[in-house]
């Protein structure tokens, strides 16, 4: 009876792991494709570039890519601000090339995610140009007010004291159209007036374009912004003294975000993609940096979805603390586990185009064992380009800068607001330029530190942190990491553990713990019920001491400062 038992138990785990997309089973690796790779020599990155690097991509274990912009922009904010959504810029190169990257990625089981900006245009685009010239049917396509009044020396005064997210207002007079015109970005990104369905079934068609073009799904962008308050009312200050008057957080942005209408017309952009007709799910991410109430609603309902992956950005934010800890990553990750929805997909993210980079955000030494809570958590990793061999911030003077986020603010305050460091060229070996670029001087400047953190140079040696990537990712294969249950173990100011378990007594089982300490450390997990009398290493930190393949009393499990280690077993252990 207990051999029925099993086969049935095993029937069913294995069906549930058949049923799981691949983005569950995978790895969603963000490329920034200015930095990622050049073709050409012309210092920036670029389509080919990308598709002459897949085959280390499938090496390391990655199945998913997500691309920054890559559409026609005139770059004022290099990508994210888009003349024309059916284009490719010819700074990545072309629509042939967009082509080839779709074809050796099907050829590889790749999936490939666009990133797609809802939120506003260029101020080049047609649409804008039409609008302008109070074209009937574009007219109102952007966010057009009056001013309410003139100052003393004739200057037109904006309709209220709403601030770009970049600073300074968000309001822009034009002089045709004799109108201000909303930006919550640059002024050189008009927002859409999504009370126009015009505009909303312009998105749709842009939706179907690139499904129909190979894309499998989408990361939109800056969803939070899409509706203002309808009557334009002045936000309150936010008190906060940290912030100078023309600074974003100076204000409490109650009038600008989060409306309902927004959820909605998300969700008519999920039906869209729902509804093309595919052998192959597709996936949106979506980007909402706010309170997680406010966040879990873009996963919509198991009747009417929306996103599939809210990008868990507590999870990030807390790595952003000046201490990060056991007890504060388990609270992060409590958050968004007890707050999703059910039957919804977690997801864990440190770093991203917009945030500084992990390894600068922690001790260095934790790269390894930050990498193993993402990966072996519950749910889809997404890691940034970089992130698998360690690579960190980079020091950008003011003379390099390129980010107009910087830019915007100055010589002297430049640094607090620049993306640029994160976003420094992909680390591949060490000739010039680190094999990233043949151009005399790449888009921006490279880490120094190039010479030795490369990817050449970590899968040379014995040991790295890109073979540990590459073990780690490994492992989500199993299906104790794929529909396992989650379970902490020891969490405390210096400990963050938790194991992955199924009922099956044949099945490898995994535990993961990561010291954020600064001391040595001998763990005791023996006390749960499920966890045996010894364990064996089968991934271990770069800076532990611990042989893989070695049995652990469980009891006793020794941890350097900043070790980690994962540890398998299975139930039958005696």
């Amino acid at each position: 009876m207990n051999y029925w038992i099993t086969f049935i138990y095993l029937l069913f785990t294995f069906s549930s792991a058949q049923d799981l997309n691949w983005w569950q089973t995978g790895a969603v690796y963000q490329i920034y494709p200015r930095s990622f790779q050049d073709s050409d020599g012309d210092g920036v990155g670029d389509l080919k570039g990308i598709t002459s690097r897949l085959d280390y991509l499938v090496d390391i274990g990655v199945n998913t890519i997500w691309l920054s912009p890559i559409f026609k922009s005139p770059m004022a904010d290099f990508g994210y601000d888009i003349s024309d959504f059916l284009a490719i810029d010819p700074i990545f190169g072309t629509i042939e090339d967009y082509d080839e990257l779709v074809r050796e990625m099907k050829a590889r089981d790749m999936h490939l995610v666009l990133d797609f900006v809802p939120n506003h245009s260029s101020n080049q685009h047609e649409w804008f140009q039409k609008s302008i010239n109070m074209d009937p049917q574009y007219s109102d396509y952007y966010v057009w007010k009056d001013p309410i009044g003139y100052d003393a020396d004739g200057n037109p005064i904006p309709p209220n004291n709403w601030l770009s997210f970049f600073g300074f207002s968000a309001w822009e007079w034009n002089e045709q159209r004799n109108q201000f015109y909303l930006h919550q970005f640059l002024k050189e990104q008009p927002d859409l007036n999504y009370r126009n369905p015009l505009v909303i079934q312009e998105l749709k068609e842009i939706i179907n374009f690139w499904l129909e073009k190979g894309a499998d799904g989408f990361r939109i962008d800056a969803v939070i912004f899409l509706f203002e308050d309808p009557e334009f009312r002045d936000e309150p200050p936010s008190g906060n003294p940290n912030f100078g008057p023309d600074e974003y957080d100076s204000l409490l942005h109650i009038y600008t975000r989060n409306y309902n209408e927004t959820y909605d017309v998300m969700r008519e952009l999920r039906v869209v993609v729902d509804d093309f007709p595919s052998d192959v799910s597709k996936l949106i991410l979506l980007e909402a940096y706010e309170s997680i109430d406010l966040v879990m609603r873009y996963y919509g309902t198991a009747e009417e979805p929306i996103a599939d992956l809210p990008f868990n950005f507590e999870y990030l934010l807390r790595f952003e603390d000046e201490v990060v800890t056991g007890t504060r990553i388990k609270d992060a990750a409590d958050l968004w586990l007890d707050n999703m929805p059910e039957g919804k997909w977690a997801n864990w993210v440190t770093g991203n185009h917009d945030r500084s980079r992990i390894a600068s955000k922690v001790d260095p030494r934790l790269v390894d064992g930050v990498n193993m809570i993402n990966l072996l958590m519950p749910g889809t990793p997404i890691t940034y380009y970089g992130e698998e061999i360690g690579m960190i911030n980079t020091f950008i003077s003011y003379e390099d800068t390129q980010d107009p986020f910087g830019c915007n603010f100055g010589p002297d305050m430049y640094e607090k607001y620049s993306r640029d460091p994160e976003r420094t060229p992909m680390q591949w070996d060490s000739s010039v330029n680190s094999g990233f670029s043949t151009a005399e001087k790449p888009w921006l400047p490279l880490n120094p530190n190039y010479l030795e953190v490369n990817v050449e140079n970590q899968l040379m040696a014995e040991e790295s942190h890109l073979k540990i990537y590459k073990e780690i990712i490994n492992l989500r294969k199993e299906l104790a990491i794929q529909t396992g249950e989650l379970q902490y173990l020891n969490v405390d100011e210096s400990l963050f553990s938790f194991m992955r378990v199924t009922d099956n007594p044949t099945n490898q089982n995994y535990m993961v713990l990561v010291n954020f300490g600064e001391t040595d450390s001998v763990v005791d997990v023996s006390a749960n019920s499920l966890v045996p009398p010894v364990a064996t290493v089968v991934i271990k930190s770069l800076s532990s001491t611990v042989t893989v393949g070695s049995v652990l009393q469980t009891s006793a499990i020794p941890l350097g400062p900043k070790d980690s280690l994962v540890l398998s077993f299975n139930s039958n252990n005696p």
